[in-house]
């Protein structure tokens, strides 16, 4: 997953982690979660993984209910590309 990609869902888990339950859903940011999703899959985070996966729940919801978790995950997919100029 390319650095820009994971910058850009770090600010929406900071944005969703800010508001919380008060998170307006948008569709533009589906492209994000489902990158999100196959990131949280990558890393083996099975717990996560399967709340993502839980029928008729909203990937929102689980991304709400695992956000420090989450932004947790991608900081350290970040931190694998090392610092950047």
């Amino acid at each position: 997953m390319d650095h820009d990609l994971l910058l850009k869902i770090y600010a929406l888990l900071e944005r969703t982690e800010e508001t919380n339950e008060n998170t307006e859903y948008d569709p533009a940011d589906d492209p994000l979660v489902e990158s999100l999703i196959s990131l949280v899959k990558a890393k083996g985070k099975t717990s996560i993984s399967e709340d993502f996966e839980t029928p008729y729940i909203h990937p929102m919801i689980t991304v709400q209910k695992w956000a420090a978790e989450l932004k947790q995950i991608v900081s350290d997919s970040l931190n694998e590309y090392g610092p950047r100029n």
